[in-house]
């Protein structure tokens, strides 16, 4: 690989093999302050592809500036020492890191943004726009438009937890290519909503995925530690730095799923974790008055595994209990028996792709 040229970033110019932390400016706050993104560059010593990784862009989905954090200063919260995953001396292209994207958001603990808008359905925004409007065309034009690939890093809205899992394009081969390289065992096919940063990224030729995994407003370890190892994965396949790709030993590419919805209001008592092999007609939770008398066994549609789960104990009729993809007989033994091999023997990724007619897509329910 050749030598690398300085990187500009709105002004500001990064030597190869160094970090620049730095900030995106977009507009004023009420107090006629400046408002701004935090943004960290990594510029390798070598050329090689731009990634741009975005957390927060949902201000209460929080594990995407943990992954981010861990990322670039490792366990000990401190740039430049033994534990940092990635020395900018030694990496080939660029990271452009965004642990916070919607900062507003974050600071009032809300999903949305203070004008109450979705940033997450308003790129590639307008200069003219909204306030959230105006902030997608910042992040758009200053970060998505300057990379070759987009990580978008995200969380289970309010009372919901996701098992890890990787949003893509399945039939997009570019972001097929790094969905498949992260390392999660279920992919789940998706463009994305309209006016998502995953979906309006991928139009103009940058590759995208989106992470999910566990639950808003906290840091999960598991979930910080999986986002890092599955970000190290990707820049292996791209040849950005060098490392041995850890692979699942099981994967499960997803076109339909399941959800469960509540048969009843009441007190959530489920009996299976995110996570778990489910078998059709199988109880996995059951409803009850406030008084703990039951009133409604749950139970699972099909053979699958639950990718989703409530997590909040009060539910109403209809409420969204479980999701679980559809996964054949012969696939769900393989999955158990997999799960209780060491992993170190294994070789080979055990990949399925997952049709179920009368599913539904991830584009059908996030567009609702």
């Amino acid at each position: 690989m050749r030598e690398a040229a300085n990187f500009d970033f709105c002004g500001k110019t990064i030597a190869p093999g160094n970090r620049l932390e730095t900030s995106l400016e977009i507009g004023h706050d009420p107090m006629g302050q400046s408002a701004e993104i935090p943004i960290q560059i990594l510029h390798g010593s070598k050329t090689g592809p731009t990634i741009a990784i975005i957390g927060a862009i949902h201000g209460d989905e929080l594990n995407g500036t943990g992954i981010i954090h861990h990322l670039v200063y490792g366990d000990d919260h401190r740039p430049d020492t033994s534990d940092d995953h990635i020395d900018p001396t030694r990496l080939s292209g660029t990271l452009i890191l965004v642990p916070v994207a919607n900062v507003e958001a974050m600071m009032m603990n809300s999903r949305t943004s203070p004008d109450g808008r979705d940033l997450n359905r308003l790129f590639p925004g307008t200069l003219e726009g909204s306030q959230t409007s105006r902030l997608a065309h910042a992040i758009f034009t200053h970060i998505v438009k300057r990379s070759d690939y987009l990580i978008d890093l995200h969380t289970a809205p309010r009372s919901r937890m996701n098992v890890p899992q990787i949003r893509a394009d399945l039939d997009n081969p570019k972001c097929k290519k790094i969905a498949r390289a992260f390392g999660t065992k279920v992919i789940m096919n998706s463009k994305g909503p309209k006016g998502s940063i995953r979906r309006e990224a991928t139009k103009i030729d940058v590759p995208a995925i989106l992470l999910e995994s566990g639950s808003s407003h906290r840091f999960e370890r598991e979930a910080v530690v999986g986002g890092v190892k599955g970000i190290l994965n990707v820049l292996s396949k791209l040849k950005m730095i060098e490392r041995e790709i850890e692979k699942p030993h099981w994967r499960i590419l997803v076109r339909k799923f399941r959800w469960v919805r509540a048969p009843s209001g009441g007190i959530l008592h489920t009996l299976v974790p995110g996570g778990a092999v489910v078998k059709e007609g199988e109880a996995i939770a059951y409803v009850t008055d406030p008084f703990g008398a039951r009133v409604d066994d749950v139970f699972s549609p099909v053979n699958g595994y639950v990718v989703g789960l409530a997590t909040t104990p009060l539910i109403r009729p209809g409420d969204p209990i479980a999701n679980i993809v559809f996964v054949r007989e012969k696939k769900l033994q393989e999955i158990i028996a997999k799960e209780c091999m060491n992993e170190a023997l294994l070789h080979e990724v055990a990949e399925q792709e997952i049709e179920d007619d009368e599913g539904s897509t991830l584009d059908e329910t996030e567009a609702q």
